[in-house]
């Protein structure tokens, strides 16, 4: 069975795949009238979006007030420190008021993105904002600010010559190719084989080329060469010569005898009209059609908002480097590319504005932020080499973003500003894969379509409360295991094949044993399912990064080695399958097994806070001690654990993945139904290489293989254990129905959830009141971001002043929370 791969782009996809009209009449099955449940709901959501926008709007503007006010004292500076050319010279093209001119332009955003300023709310955030300029500014000052250049130069040389037709493409690349992909081709500009444009800026070195220039065959059936080598200022000659290509040439003349091929083999210029231009080198047929459509004369044509609307940025793309009026535009076409390809950089755990607090938190001293950006810029990845080779300028981009950092003033005090996560930016335009699976039941794609949709529209807010840890030195960091993408792809899975015969639940229209004709599409069911399933992992793993469990229970101010035995007084190994027919499925206990935790999260090898090791198991110690963290070293001698355990053979069953999935029948059932022992027995099985009972420590270890592996285990186990829970008195499915119809106020329920979870089979310890705590308020703040019920009460308010809507709710404000609670119900 081949794992099913949606990408990212899942939701949209599935829309498009499979049309469904999210009104009120659409989600009634009968189509006889309207849903008047859904009605309240979408009125609330429509009326809680708008509220959204206007606040992000308020927060975008002051601070661009903020930064405006902190540059302007610094513009002569600006012009004469970093504006300068390799001359030494003020830039003639490039200066500090038209970048000031284009910076509202794209705080109002350009195609659903704005270049970020920084944080509102908190002391210093105005700094992110400064700090992703100077970066911007760094990568200009190398790409065109020290050639003076706006539109791209003549600068391939092939076979010792300057072919003209590089107005085609340098490098063997073809400009009018660059497409815009899939969902976006209605953006991009037609190619004009009539269009005649030439540059208006050049290089301008002794023999330097003139601009490149397009036109159609008619004028030029061929080209040919700019020859650098001719001398063209001869007043001796007979008949006398000057040079009269362009202004202040000193040799050099165009030489169409023959022609000469670019190496991307061009031998005209018909259609080559879509060369680099801006401050960095805004190329091809989508870049300029995007910013035609979102800025230009087409969306003004269209009745959308146009800043530009008597530019039309496909038939006159050189108004970027020849507006008088507009001259800001050579501008904006850099922030355009920055916003799209920098800002919105996720790759590999690397994600650009989490990269960015960070290096403003530690005081902005490493050079590791800058390389990777310049590796962004110049090579498409943010650890080169990549395929396309090492950093050109690598020195010079770190040097020139330390001497805007100095110009600017930056770290402008020794204090740092508490770190926010900005969500992750959600394009509004997307490339969309097919769909690889057919399941034959439009009705099961048609729910799954809607569920996923609406998860999508909280992306940014989820990926920043939920999807986020709080880290030891306290930033708000984004989880780079667990991914909103990951996320979608698993419980699409686990919906559309399930999981050993069930799958996990969105809301059907009948239930056994439940009388209900509540439409399929509903989404409130499986809204409260997912929030359910997403507090207990947040409390589980999330909340500190972790996909191994790692040590917590500690036993006189020390953590025993033996804690991977079990923790709180359980043994794992003593987690065995109560029903009969699930005992054959069960894990070996092997004494030789030998493994490693990957990482313990954010406790991972942090010396400031005393790291806590790794757990493991092994045949070869006959006892193991203790470790102690304030202290930051081993004890030696036999420490035995809650459960009495002093060493650590066979003791490789401990928590993994989003619920600390753990014990001997779940990781058995695991490799039963989805691992190596599926495969083995010729049965589908996801992930037909990891063994869950010979190696566990696979989970972990091949996330990057599998990115969802950890996302799937828990969807395993939650389709396992808690959706068809039902002891006689609570049935999970029924309760959570009641739950959802009786308020969503009765939190009884996500207590149950927790215990339910926290005490399997053979479990001797029991949950902890904090962690039930702590799952009830994860779980309350979830129904109010998927928009299920109104924000739940909390001690956010006291602090509204002072914080931004960004920050509300989260971090800080969750733990106090938590904590007055705890208190509260002790009193």
């Amino acid at each position: 069975m081949q794992r099913l791969r949606l990408g990212p782009l899942l939701p949209l996809a599935i829309l498009l795949s499979y049309p469904i009209v999210l009104n009120s009449q659409s989600l009634d099955p009968s189509n006889k009238g309207n849903n008047p449940r859904q009605q309240p709901v979408q009125h609330h959501q429509e009326q809680h979006q708008y509220q959204q926008q206007q606040q992000e709007r308020q927060i975008n503007d002051d601070l661009l007030a903020r930064v405006e006010s902190h540059l302007r004292p610094l513009l002569s500076q600006i012009d004469s420190e970093l504006f300068v050319t390799q001359l030494g010279g003020a830039s003639e093209i490039y200066n500090s008021g038209d970048l000031l001119a284009a910076l509202p332009v794209v705080n109002d955003g350009i195609a659903g993105s704005r270049f970020y300023l920084g944080e509102e709310g908190v002391d210093l955030g105005w700094e992110y904002g400064l700090v992703n300029l100077a970066a911007f500014l760094a990568q200009c000052m190398k790409e065109t600010i020290q050639y003076d250049a706006c539109d791209e130069n003549n600068w391939d040389v092939v076979n010792n010559v300057y072919p003209l037709a590089n107005a085609c493409g340098q490098l063997g690349q073809s400009y009018q190719d660059y497409a815009c992909p899939p969902g976006e081709e209605h953006m991009q500009c037609n190619v004009d084989p009539g269009m005649r444009i030439e540059a208006t800026t050049h290089a301008k070195w002794y023999g330097a080329p003139p601009g490149l220039f397009c036109a159609p065959r008619a004028d030029y059936p061929w080209v040919g060469i700019w020859d650098y080598n001719y001398w063209c200022n001869n007043p001796w000659g007979n008949p006398p010569e000057v040079c009269s290509d362009y202004d202040g040439q000193k040799a050099g003349r165009f030489d169409n005898s023959v022609s000469v091929a670019s190496r991307g083999g061009r031998t005209d210029v018909e259609g080559c009209c879509w060369w680099g231009r801006g401050v960095i080198q805004t190329t091809g047929l989508c870049n300029f059609g995007k910013l035609n459509y979102y800025l230009g004369a087409r969306a003004a044509a269209e009745g959308r908002d146009a800043k530009y609307p008597n530019i039309d940025f496909c038939k006159t793309p050189d108004k970027i480097c020849s507006s008088d009026e507009h001259t800001e535009l050579k501008w904006i076409a850099g922030f355009f590319y920055w916003m799209k390809d920098v800002q919105n950089y996720n790759d590999d755990g690397w994600y650009y504005e989490t990269e960015l607090h960070k290096f403003v938190n530690s005081g902005m001293k490493d050079d590791s932020f800058i390389d990777a950006i310049s590796g962004i810029v110049n090579r498409g990845c943010h650890n080169p080499p990549c395929a396309t080779g090492e950093v050109d300028g690598l020195l010079d981009r770190r040097a020139n973003f330390h001497k805007v950092l100095a110009v600017f003033k930056l770290p402008s005090s020794s204090a740092r500003p508490p770190s926010t996560l900005p969500p992750v930016p959600v394009p509004s335009s997307m490339s969309l894969p097919s769909l690889p699976f057919n399941t034959g039941d439009p009705a099961l794609l048609s729910d799954l379509n809607g569920f996923l949709q609406s998860l999508n529209s909280h992306r940014s807010t989820l990926e920043k409360n939920i999807l986020s840890y709080q880290s030891l030195e306290g930033a708000m960091v984004l989880s780079d295991i667990y991914t909103f993408d990951s996320l979608i792809e698993s419980v699409a899975h686990a919906h559309v094949y399930g999981h050993a015969g069930n799958k996990f639940y969105i809301g059907p229209a009948k239930i056994s044993n439940i009388e209900d004709d509540q439409s399929t599409a509903d989404l409130r069911y499986g809204l409260v399912n997912i929030a359910a399933f997403l507090a207990l992992s947040q409390t589980e793993s999330i909340s500190n990064n972790a996909c191994d469990e790692y040590h917590m229970d500690s036993i006189d101010g020390k953590f025993p080695i033996s804690n991977s035995c079990g923790q709180f007084g359980n043994n794992y190994q003593d987690y065995t399958c109560s029903d009969m027919a699930e005992k054959a499925m069960e894990c070996p206990v092997s004494p030789d097994m030998d493994v490693t935790a990957v990482s313990s999260g954010r406790y991972a090898s942090n010396p400031n806070y005393g790291h806590r090791p790794n757990f493991y198991c092994g045949p070869g110690e006959w006892f193991t001690g203790a470790y102690h963290p304030d202290l930051m070293f081993l004890q030696e001698g036999p420490f035995a654990n809650r459960a009495g355990r002093t060493n650590v053979k066979s003791c490789c069953f401990w928590g993994r993945g989003a619920l600390m999935t753990k014990g001997v029948c779940m990781l058995g059932k695991l490799n039963h139904h989805l691992g190596a022992g599926a495969a083995r027995d010729g049965r589908a099985s996801i992930f037909p290489d990891i063994d869950f009972c010979a190696n566990p420590g696979d989970i972990c270890s091949k996330i990057r293989k599998y990115p969802t592996i950890i996302w799937d285990i828990a969807f395993f186990e939650w389709i396992e254990r808690i959706q068809t829970y039902d002891d006689g008195d609570f049935n999970y499915i029924k309760r959570l129905h009641e739950f959802a119809d009786g308020g969503m106020s009765d939190f009884t329920f996500i207590i149950k959830v927790s215990k339910i979870l926290k005490e399997p089979a053979n479990a001797r310890g029991t949950i902890s009141f904090s962690d039930q705590k702590r799952s009830q308020l994860y779980f309350e703040h979830l129904l109010e971001y998927l928009q299920l019920k109104d924000a739940p009460p909390s001690l956010d308010s006291l602090f509204r002043r002072n914080s931004s809507p960004r920050q509300q709710t989260t971090g800080h404000s969750l733990w106090l929370y938590l904590a007055c609670s705890i208190i509260w119900s002790v009193f």
